[in-house]
């Protein structure tokens, strides 16, 4: 265990703020305005953009946007690739994750073209970093992989050591606390032969990380600390900040309020100058917390509406939505390559069927002359029969696809335009200087309920059609944890329980396994909680248990609300009787999550049963495969 120390004056502690250049990227400075303008003078202002990344994001942006307009004139391809490399991390690590992905995509699409492996690992470790800010751990996962994969073949010790932190920081974010000990300790016993700190902070910020998760708040500030001092001897600012707050908050764990003050205090200055705004928003946060609980009620206020300014509500959502944009036309373009390939590959087979076509055309001729009486009355009959077929599959299909049109029709005129039209009406009213204070809380939290319903219902909606239109395709079945699965999905629906006072009980065994599509089931679990909170009453209650017979898994969601009669059970997973009602509290909903339940559950090799009184309440049993070998 190492010994902590704590810093007695902030200025002592701004003292160990790294200064936003070094002499390396001040010397590449006075390189650059010596050399002629050419492919030299884009490999320099790459490098100090390199330099500077985790030092001052805007410094290092503005020199990749020059290496970029200069690689751009004198139509350096291998320059602008590594430029937009270095544009989309420095938007990384200043909070914009749309145009961070948009930079990284452009330079992964270069660097792959030309086969650039070392700069082809940067956009993978850069679309990886952007997956994992958002919350897309399998996705991000797959492309550190990759970036280890290039690293190893190139025999480049420092950037296998990246990858391994990258993929414990990762497998820690998606709480797989296994994997994040496994990769986090190789990752340091790695680094720490290398003798890089940069990497040796990273690794032992990880692990700071998995500890403090799990409650070693002691452990965990020992880590920080090490990382901290690391961090320091390898002048990298976005380590010694993300160190700092880190230190903020585990002595807010503590309940040591001064000490923890110092600590965020420090990050505060130190994220400033690495351009850091979300996370200057999340110290500030963290501040006015501390600041509160030793009374200084008026610094807590001021950190608090510095956080409020920085942490733009709008922006992020826009931000959001540029980002889903971006990665539906990243996979559009992934899936139209796909295509083109296959394109190929039959042209090649076209070309190889084309020399046999003769000989084919001859035996033909042969045995079309043989059967040439026979195949006259045959096909008389065969055509008939086949005709018939195929009019009462067309008439069934047409049947289906006219009640899906209803169906999708219905959901937009009633379930969704309704909801719109009345946000359109509300949001005419929201006038500060009309309305009191409390009247505007209490339209600002309808808003936010309707915006919620309007939310889960296009979800169903989008995904019902997908599966109406291509069935549940692309089943990727593993061992999953029930008991996290729960808990997540729980954690997520608690202000929704909180509004009706309802309590949801985690039953689940904390080593409970399922074998199933882990999305699946999360959207399976969602929508049964959802229908269970719909239909309980102001105080009731949710269960959720778990059983298991010798091949499957069962989980059992348990309400004490209004419950169903037979008829109503009978109509639940039928599509062309289908029906929707609205919760205890009027809630709204498109029907359609029980029909998603059940197709994905049984895309899993599972069941999904429904027991219900009216008045007593229901259970919605879903049963799983315990293995892949059921």
């Amino acid at each position: 265990m190492m010994i902590r120390s704590i810093p007695v004056l902030f200025l002592l502690l701004l003292s160990g703020i790294i200064s936003a250049q070094t002499p390396k990227a001040d010397s590449l400075i006075l390189i650059s305005k010596t050399i002629q303008q050419d492919s030299t003078y884009v490999s320099v202002l790459n490098q100090i953009a390199e330099e500077l990344s985790d030092k001052d994001a805007d410094q290092s942006l503005d020199f990749a946007i020059k290496a970029q307009l200069q690689a751009i004139k004198i139509k350096d391809v291998p320059g602008l690739g590594k430029a937009l490399n270095n544009i989309g991390w420095a938007y990384y690590r200043k909070g914009d994750y749309s145009k961070g992905f948009d930079y990284a995509l452009r330079a992964l699409r270069i660097n792959d073209s030309l086969q650039l492996l070392s700069q082809l690992a940067i956009s993978y470790r850069n679309v990886g970093a952007i997956y994992n800010s958002q919350a897309k751990y399998r996705e991000s996962m797959d492309y550190f992989h990759k970036e280890m994969s290039i690293h190893a073949k190139l025999n480049n010790p420092l950037g296998v050591g990246r990858s391994l932190n990258n993929i414990a920081f990762c497998a820690h974010r998606a709480k797989i606390k296994d994997s994040a000990i496994i990769f986090g300790h190789a990752a340091l016993e790695h680094n720490s032969k290398l003798g890089d700190q940069y990497l040796i902070a990273f690794s032992l910020r990880t692990l700071g990380d998995v500890y403090f998760e799990e409650g070693s708040i002691d452990r965990s500030i020992d880590y920080f600390l090490a990382s901290l001092t690391a961090a320091r001897a390898a002048k990298s600012n976005f380590i010694i900040e993300t160190s700092l707050y880190r230190l903020g908050k585990a002595y807010q764990r503590k309940k040591q309020w001064k000490v923890s003050i110092t600590y965020l205090q420090e990050a505060v200055a130190v994220s400033k100058i690495l351009g850091a705004k979300s996370e200057q928003a999340t110290i500030q946060k963290l501040l006015a917390f501390s600041y509160a609980q030793i009374g200084d009620y008026k610094k807590a206020y001021e950190s608090q509406a510095i956080h409020v300014a920085l942490n733009d509500t709008l922006f992020e959502e826009r931000s959001r939505a540029r980002f889903a944009q971006m990665q539906v036309a990243f996979e559009t373009e992934k899936k139209q390559a796909e295509i083109n390939l296959l394109k190929k590959e039959d042209e090649a087979q076209k070309e190889k069927i084309k020399d046999q076509r003769l000989y084919t055309f001859l035996l033909l001729v042969v045995v079309a002359l043989v059967m040439a009486l026979w195949l006259v009355s045959w096909r008389r009959n065969q055509f008939k029969q086949l005709a018939n077929k195929q009019l009462r599959l067309q008439k069934a299909a047409l049947e289906q696809a006219s009640f899906q049109k209803d169906k999708i029709f219905s959901i937009l005129s009633h379930d969704l335009r309704m909801p719109i039209s009345s946000l359109s009406g509300v949001l005419q009213l929201i006038d500060k200087q009309s309305l009191s204070e409390d009247a505007f809380t209490k339209i600002k939290h309808a808003l936010g309920k309707q915006i919620t319903s309007l939310n889960t219902t296009l979800d169903n909606l989008l995904l019902w059609s997908r599966n109406q239109m291509e069935g549940v395709t692309d089943v990727q079945a593993s061992e999953c944890s029930l008991y996290e699965m729960v808990e997540n999905n729980s954690h997520l629906l608690t202000s929704a329980a909180n509004q009706k006072k309802i309590v949801i009980h985690n039953d689940v065994s904390i080593t409970a396994k399922a074998y199933a599509d882990v999305h699946h089931v999360d959207i399976i679990l969602r929508n049964l909680l959802l229908n269970a909170l719909k239909f309980t009453e102001e105080g009731g209650s949710i269960t959720v248990q778990y059983r298991e017979d010798e091949h499957m898994a069962i989980l059992d969601i348990i309400d004490n609300g209004i419950g169903m009669t037979k008829e109503q059970i009978g109509k639940l997973f039928k599509v062309n009787t289908h029906f929707t009602t609205t919760g205890t509290k009027n809630e709204k909903g498109a029907g359609l999550g029980l029909l998603l339940c059940k197709e994905f559950v049984e895309a899993n090799h599972g069941t999904l049963s429904v027991k219900s009184e009216p008045g007593n309440g229901s259970q919605f049993s879903v049963t799983l495969p315990k293995s892949k070998y059921v």
